[in-house]
């Protein structure tokens, strides 16, 4: 699964970060940083995390000795990038804090993101309600 946003500063790495907590309880899981911050990487190495912390470059190393595996995107990935993630996750999870300017990069990334792979399912926590088309 893959946590992305178009805009920074919207919980990305906290949410994988929980994620991959949670999944390492079932079993084993993999948090990738794909982000230039690196903060993933910061947390795993200021304590002891229940998860293994890599990048990009040793997620494919690793990747195959997990069940899990959470990416942490950087913000706005480039449409080359979107579109490796499009094809290759299970479940892309778009974040937004409730502003207009975050909103607005929500909208931008879901039509970018359409482009590669359609959506078959929308949730919004503020109006509990979830849309499949």
């Amino acid at each position: 699964m893959t946590v992305a946003s178009f805009k920074g500063g919207v919980g990305k790495t906290t949410t994988a970060l929980h994620l991959a907590a949670y999944l390492q309880t079932k079993a084993p899981a993999l948090l990738v940083d794909g982000d230039l911050n690196r903060s993933a990487l910061d947390w795993s190495a200021r304590g002891s995390l229940p998860f293994k912390v890599v990048d990009e470059k040793q997620g494919v190393k690793f990747a195959r000795d997990y069940e899990h595996i959470v990416i942490d995107t950087s913000a706005r990935p480039a449409p080359d990038e979107l579109k490796t993630l499009a094809e290759g996750c299970d479940l892309l999870i778009l974040l937004s804090s409730p502003d207009a300017m975050a909103l607005i990069a929500m909208l931008q990334m879901v039509e970018a993101y359409i482009r590669f792979r359609p959506i078959t399912a929308f949730c919004s926590r503020s109006s509990r309600q979830v849309r499949v088309k």
